[in-house]
């Protein structure tokens, strides 16, 4: 008698089943809806954009040879007063790049805002703690649904912006200035792990203020900080190649020229206030009086854009990391 009660008993106090990976999917999606259509419109529109740009750009003719693109001294006036010229320079060169990390920022905000910080700041991420539903879990899905959906997306519009700028009218052109920060980012799989890391941190800061707007204004004001911060650092992140002597201007041609300086014999730099004469011969003369061996230019050839792209991912996706798991070890302190 007693095992049947035994049994009786374990029966009715049995917990629901957890729901699944899938049944959580659909329910973040269904609850960012919005924003889904939103990111959707995005990238269709962005995508369309740049087709159209890549037809702009192959419509253009450029006159004389093409190391002479943008210069007026040895080209025709053609191409510089070409609309199609000036529509496809301005938008692959600057609008785009801008623009895409424009929308880094406003993702961070967004995630503080809606993802986190709302459903915080409401209570119903507590309630849904209560339905078989662990803080863990809760986070994993948002973030795993959100952040695929945005890495998908960028990785679409990454390939198609190359596509975009590459026209005849930039081959072998100092145009297609791959040192340009904005350019940089758009160019490789940085755009998609600057993306990621903005989710974490919008995320991150909604479930530690709690609170919707502070945490949208916060969010995206860091982001905003990462992304006029991390141009400091791409230099730096990869080992840099050195020229000495006393020609200025020595490196070669697209180089990413990280410092130029006269240095005495210590490797010190040396101010040249006073030295710029009418020839070389003079600038030496004086640069010499004042100690100095030599200029020493340091740079990154065309060849380190893929390591310095990869340099950059590294750091982004561990700064990534790092910010989820501050953000698992304060969910475990704030959950029983």
């Amino acid at each position: 008698m007693s095992t049947t009660l035994n049994r009786a008993a374990g029966k009715g106090t049995s917990s629901p089943l957890a729901p699944s990976f899938g049944t959580l999917a659909r329910v973040v999606l269904r609850l960012h809806r919005g924003a889904l259509l939103t990111w959707i419109a995005v990238v269709v529109l962005a995508g369309a954009g740049l087709v159209w740009l890549r037809s702009e750009g192959m419509s253009v003719e450029v006159a004389g040879p093409p190391e002479c693109s943008g210069r007026l001294d040895c080209m025709s006036m053609g191409p510089v007063f070409e609309p199609d010229f000036g529509v496809h320079l301005f938008w692959s060169g600057s609008a785009v790049p801008f623009l895409l990390c424009v929308f880094s920022v406003a993702v961070a905000g967004w995630a503080g805002a809606a993802l986190t910080g709302a459903e915080q700041e409401r209570g119903t991420a507590a309630l849904a703690w209560t339905q078989s539903v662990s803080p863990r879990r809760w986070v994993a899905v948002k973030w795993g649904v959100a952040g695929a959906l945005l890495v998908g997306g960028v990785g679409v519009l990454v390939p198609l912006y190359l596509w975009s700028r590459a026209v005849p009218y930039m081959a072998d052109s100092p145009l297609d200035d791959w040192t340009d920060w904005l350019v940089f980012t758009a160019s490789g799989p940085v755009a998609p792990a600057l993306f990621l890391l903005a989710l974490t941190l919008g995320a991150y800061v909604g479930l530690l203020l709690r609170r919707s707007l502070v945490a949208l204004a916060v969010s995206a004001g860091a982001m905003f900080g990462v992304v006029q911060g991390l141009p400091l650092l791409i230099p730096h992140l990869w080992p840099k190649e050195r020229i000495f002597g006393w020609e200025m201007g020595a490196a070669p041609a697209k180089a990413w020229i990280v410092s130029e300086e006269a240095v005495d014999a210590q490797g010190r730099a040396v101010s040249m206030d006073g030295c710029y004469r009418e020839s070389d011969a003079l600038i030496r003369q004086c640069a010499e009086a004042k100690g100095v061996e030599g200029f020493e230019t340091l740079f990154h050839p065309a060849s380190h854009a893929v390591p310095l792209h990869l340099a950059e991912t590294a750091l982004i996706l561990a700064l990534t990391a790092a910010l989820a798991f501050a953000a698992l070890r304060l969910l475990r302190r704030r959950t029983p």
